[in-house]
C-alpha cells in the first residue's frame, strides 16, 4: 500500500510541475481568440455584452479560444489559468472562464466560488452539451459561444430556464457502469475475503465502495474522468487509514482491557475507545480542502 500511495503521489507531484511550467497567454481583453475562429466584429459583441453584465453585476467573464491544449487536462489549465490572470474580484471570487481548445476539441466552463451557487457544475454542464456543443459540431463557434456565454450570465442572474433534453452524456456513460460495478461488487468481494481471514484485503475493498460514491458525485458533477479518478483514489485510501487506525486501536484497547482486567482494573477499553475515535476525527477531517474548483467540461 505505501508503495501504491508513493507512485500516486509522485505522478501528481509530476503532473502539478508540468502545469506549472506552462506558458499562458495574456489577458488582453474579454475575449482572448488565440484559435482566430471569430471575426473582429463577433468579437465587439461578445465583448460589448461581458461588458455590460459586468458594469451590471461587477461578475468578470473572460472567453478563451485555444489552438490546443499542448497535452494538458482541460479541467487543469482552466484551474490554472483562472487563478494566473485573477479572473473575479477579490473579495468575490466571482469570476467565469469559458474555455475552447480547438484541436482536442474540448470546452470548459472554469467557474469562481462566489458564483458556484447560481452557475453550478450541472448547470455548466448542461450549458455547454445544450447551448454551445450543437453549434459547434455545426462549425459555427461564434454561434456557440454567444449562445453559451448568454446562459451563463442568465444562470447568474436566476433567469436561466432549464429545457428538457434527451440525454447525450455517452461520453461519460462508461464512467457511471465502472463507478456503479465499483459500489455494488466491492463490498462482495470484502465479504469474501474477510471470511477467508484476509482482514487487510476485506478493508481495501470496503474503502473502495466509499471512493465510488465519490468518484461518481463528481462524474455527475462535472463529468471529468481525471478528476473523478483523483476523487476516488483520494476517498479509497482515505476511508482505508481511517479504518485502520480504528481496527488498531480497537486492537490495542481490547488487549489493554484484558491485561488491565487481569491485575484488576476495568477501565482500560474505555480510555482506548475514546482515543481511537479522536483518530478517526483528526484523519478524516484533515482531507480534501484544496480540491478542485467549480465547473464543467465537454466536447463536440
Amino acid at each position: 500500500m505505501k508503495k501504491i500511495v508513493f507512485i500516486l503521489f509522485n505522478i501528481l507531484l509530476l503532473q502539478n510541475l508540468l502545469v506549472a511550467n506552462i506558458a499562458f497567454p495574456k489577458l488582453t481583453g474579454r475575449v482572448v481568440d488565440n484559435a482566430g475562429i471569430l471575426t473582429s466584429n463577433q468579437k465587439e459583441t461578445l465583448t460589448n455584452i461581458i461588458n455590460a453584465q459586468e458594469k451590471e453585476t461587477s461578475n468578470q467573464i473572460v472567453i478563451l479560444t485555444l489552438k490546443s491544449l499542448d497535452g494538458n487536462e482541460i479541467e487543469d489549465y482552466g484551474y490554472q489559468i483562472g487563478r494566473y490572470w485573477k479572473i473575479g474580484q477579490k473579495d468575490k471570487d466571482n469570476g467565469v472562464l469559458l474555455i475552447v481548445s480547438m484541436k482536442e476539441k474540448k470546452i470548459r466552463i472554469e467557474v469562481g466560488y462566489g458564483l458556484e451557487g447560481s452557475l453550478t457544475d450541472a448547470r455548466s454542464h448542461e450549458i455547454i452539451e445544450y447551448k454551445i456543443k450543437p453549434y459547434f459540431k455545426k462549425g459555427d463557434y461564434y454561434k456557440g459561444l454567444l449562445e453559451g456565454t448568454n446562459a451563463i450570465i442568465s444562470s447568474i442572474k436566476g433567469e436561466y430556464k432549464q429545457e428538457t433534453h434527451t440525454s447525450s452524456s455517452g461520453n461519460i456513460f462508461p464512467l457511471f457502469i465502472l463507478y456503479f460495478m465499483i459500489i455494488f461488487l466491492a463490498p462482495f468481494i470484502g465479504t469474501i475475503f474477510a471470511k477467508m481471514n484476509l482482514k487487510k484485503t476485506s478493508r481495501v475493498f470496503q474503502s473502495m465502495t466509499f471512493g465510488g460514491f465519490a468518484g461518481l458525485f463528481i462524474t455527475i458533477g462535472t463529468g471529468s474522468f481525471i478528476i473523478s479518478l483523483i476523487a476516488f483514489i483520494f476517498f479509497t485510501l482515505t476511508i482505508f487509514r481511517v479504518n485502520s487506525k480504528i481496527v488498531n486501536s480497537t486492537s490495542n484497547s481490547n488487549h489493554s482491557s484484558r491485561y488491565d482486567n487481569s491485575i484488576g482494573f476495568g477501565t482500560g477499553f474505555g480510555g482506548g475507545f475514546s482515543s481511537g475515535s479522536s483518530s478517526f476525527g483528526g484523519s478524516f477531517g484533515g482531507g480534501g480542502g484544496s480540491f478542485g474548483g467549480g465547473g464543467a467540461s465537454g466536447g463536440w
